[in-house]
């Protein structure tokens, strides 16, 4: 088993959700008071590598780890629900060379 926790878009941090959960949290993303929380972003972090897929309502997706300095965050825009999902699930599986295949972009957007 993987050890990760989300963190939803009032703060409150949940350990190992099952893909119900995740897709219930990323429904958050549309609620009309998510742009007012006091999070509004929703973040999955894969406690033994401490990377961190971080969602935000308009489509952005950032891809970093807090945990090394020479790191950078890794960018996508336009990125659907079910892919949010898809990408939350990959990382709880600890697949994190796998999402940094993917076509990220490097500066912020």
């Amino acid at each position: 088993m993987h050890l990760y926790h989300t963190t939803d878009m009032d703060g409150i941090s949940e350990l190992n959700p099952d893909a119900a959960r995740m897709k219930a949290l990323i429904s958050q993303l549309d609620l009309p008071e998510f742009e007012d929380a006091d999070h509004p972003d929703l973040s999955l972090v894969h406690d033994p590598s401490g990377w961190t897929l971080t969602l935000y309502s308009n489509g952005v997706v950032t891809y970093e780890n807090l945990g090394e300095d020479d790191t950078h965050p890794l960018f996508m825009t336009s990125i659907s629900r079910a892919k949010a999902l898809h990408l939350w699930k990959t990382l709880a599986r600890g697949e994190t060379e796998g999402l940094r295949q993917l076509p990220w972009l490097h500066e912020e957007v």
